[in-house]
């Protein structure tokens, strides 16, 4: 298996494929809804500096955009837009969590 880095996710967002961009980022916010504590999950909010889920200022949207995918297997266009965009270094809101990915893809 291959190791989730920031480039990695860069290149899955630069997919052609609307769906599978949905995908990449549905399932991701899944694995990082799940790290998060249960309070967190039914708060939608981070209350521990645990270095695990979302940081602070992506709890709501991720969570959010996360039980979206849950329940219709889709996102709606200002979720990939968050999550897809690059920052002012190139670098996708999602692949800040490259870490917590790839922990994950190792189960």
């Amino acid at each position: 298996m291959a190791k989730v880095t920031r480039a990695s996710i860069t290149e899955m967002l630069d997919n052609p494929n609307p769906a599978y961009v949905q995908a990449v980022i549905g399932r991701a916010l899944v694995v990082l809804l799940k790290n998060q504590t249960r309070d967190e999950q039914a708060s939608n909010a981070t209350t521990q500096d645990n270095g695990i889920g979302f940081t602070g200022a992506d709890a709501r949207s991720g969570s959010i955009t996360a039980k979206y995918y849950i329940k219709h297997h889709s996102l709606q266009d200002w979720m990939v837009e968050k999550w897809a965009k690059p920052n002012r270094r190139g670098i996708p809101r999602l692949a800040k969590y490259h870490a917590q990915l790839n922990a994950a893809a190792k189960k």
